[in-house]
């Protein structure tokens, strides 16, 4: 009895573990977006930076997906 709770529970872990990251993946997704929006928008010195910054975060997000699925 014992064994199946924990079974379970560790089974809702790893889905929660896995949509929390797709999650974030999505977040990642829309801040690249936001970023080359505003980058249109407006003109800065700085404007190359923040765009490869968010295109950094968003192959995080990437790697930590691929991370979550091989380790969970």
């Amino acid at each position: 009895m014992n064994q199946d709770i924990n079974n379970f529970l560790t089974i809702i872990e790893k889905i929660i573990g896995m949509i929390g990251s797709i999650i974030y993946l999505i977040f990642s997704g829309v801040i690249v977006k936001q970023v080359t929006m505003m980058s249109k928008n407006i003109n800065d010195k700085y404007n190359g930076l923040l765009i490869a910054v968010s295109y950094f975060h968003l192959v995080a997000a990437i790697v930590l997906v691929l991370m979550v699925v091989m380790i969970l």
